[in-house]
């Protein structure tokens, strides 16, 4: 990075990126991917349109971290110059979202924007220390909003409510209270970019098939869902041994743990996760319901383990876990869905497994004792023959003599070989 920053003879090119999305892994990787273009470019300036109603504080800190690294640029003399952009009109920088506008040089907003509501949903609070603990919190947090603004020249007060109070400013109170730089005439992206001086053939940047895919696989409701896929792939393999699908199923449980990594879920989650899984593979032995139900309240409370957070960052170890868009109403519908799931579907391999213990088997000539069949050889008594019992021809014996055609009935069994008499018509 030093050799590559003192290589750039100017820095004056704008290299402009877009998110709309909530803050999550996939967006902490493409303010990086974004951050690391702009300088492989030697751009020195970044315009990022960001539209987001917030995310997780790890996510968020990443990012800022990113932007703070574009705006030192090693300490070579390329100091980047980072501006955010809230546009279209109708956007908003929300929760996590102030943050990261607020760790930016320059604040643009387009009319009928809104920046703020920052107040952290903190998670892991011990009880009966709630009030005490949400203060110290949010007063945390409020400081780290205050620091950013700070190190911007913008109105650290007027921000810092938007964490202990809540507040949300739209665009002309926001340029009012010195919270962001300025507000831009346009309503549009483009038109905003215009006004910004970026020349109309730069090429606006989103996030790639890599941070699309870490969003997905890091969304804590995708994960567990494909952790349960997997599983239930594999249960089922069980019972219809293809290999194929427990290979699909250790395939997509190695996704749900690969965005359970990136997310920061705890191990705890995990491992609660697989032994209530450990428990629903037991209901299949032990048939009595009581392994199956164990094993989904252990999923369950795994999977909301999942939203308990880290810290914010390693660089911000003294931030609470927090979050800045709380648990969606979705989860708890998947939750009571998944539950279902388990159960049925426990109760159904259980049947199957009843069904296959049951089977008769194959060439079990014990089963054609007392049937009706007719021969389809003379047999001379003592000797052997052929004879159709139901759908199948078997080896048969008789102490009488027997012609073709004769109705003849299983008496006994010796091994393969069916012991028959003549049945009178």
């Amino acid at each position: 990075m030093q050799a590559r920053a003192d290589a750039c003879s100017s820095n004056g090119g704008y290299y402009v990126a877009s998110l709309s999305a909530d803050i999550d892994p996939g967006a902490a990787n493409f303010m990086s991917t974004t951050v690391s273009n702009a300088e492989a470019a030697c751009d020195g300036h970044i315009v990022f349109i960001l539209n987001t109603n917030g995310g997780d504080g790890g996510s968020m800190e990443s990012m800022v971290s990113s932007i703070s690294g574009y705006q030192e640029w090693n300490g070579t003399g390329h100091a980047g110059d980072f501006m955010t952009l809230v546009a279209p009109q109708g956007a908003y920088a929300f929760s996590a979202g102030s943050y990261i506008a607020e760790a930016s040089n320059q604040i643009y907003m387009v009319n009928g924007t809104t920046i703020g509501s920052a107040t952290p949903i903190v998670s892991g609070i011990p009880t009966g220390e709630v009030n005490s603990t949400m203060a110290k919190d949010i007063s945390a947090f409020t400081q780290y909003m205050e620091a950013l603004t700070e190190a911007n020249g913008r109105n650290s007060t007027a921000t810092g409510l938007m964490v202990s109070s809540g507040l949300s400013y739209t665009v002309g109170s926001a340029v009012k209270y010195d919270v962001i730089t300025a507000m831009l005439n346009a309503t549009t992206i483009q038109g905003a970019l215009l006004e910004l001086g970026v020349p109309s053939s730069t090429p606006i940047n989103t996030p790639g098939i890599s941070s699309i895919l870490i969003s997905i696989f890091s969304n804590p409701n995708v994960s567990g869902l494909l952790f349960l896929i997997g599983i239930f792939a594999i249960f089922i393999d069980i019972f219809h041994p293809t290999f194929v699908l427990s290979f699909v199923g250790v395939v997509v449980i190695a996704l749900a743990l690969f965005g359970l990594g990136v997310f920061g879920a705890s191990p705890l989650a995990t491992t609660l996760m697989v032994i209530g899984a450990a428990f629903i593979f037991l209901e299949v032995k032990t048939q009595h319901g009581v392994s199956a139900l164990i094993g989904v309240v252990v999923f369950i409370i795994g999977f909301l383990f999942i939203f308990q957070f880290p810290p914010a960052s390693a660089s911000n170890s003294s931030l609470p876990p927090a979050n800045f868009s709380g648990i969606p109403a979705i989860t708890y519908a998947l939750l009571a869905a998944l539950g279902t799931t388990i159960v049925i579907g426990g109760l159904y391999l259980r049947r199957i497994r009843a069904g296959l213990i049951t089977k008769p088997r194959v060439y079990d000539s014990s089963l054609t004792i007392g049937r009706i069949g007719e021969m389809k050889t003379d047999l001379v008594a003592g000797g052997k023959g052929d004879a159709r019992i139901g759908a199948e021809e078997w080896s048969v014996t008789s102490n009488h003599d027997l012609k073709r055609g004769d109705p003849v009935k299983v008496i006994a069994v010796d091994g393969l070989e069916l012991i028959v008499e003549k049945v009178e018509r």
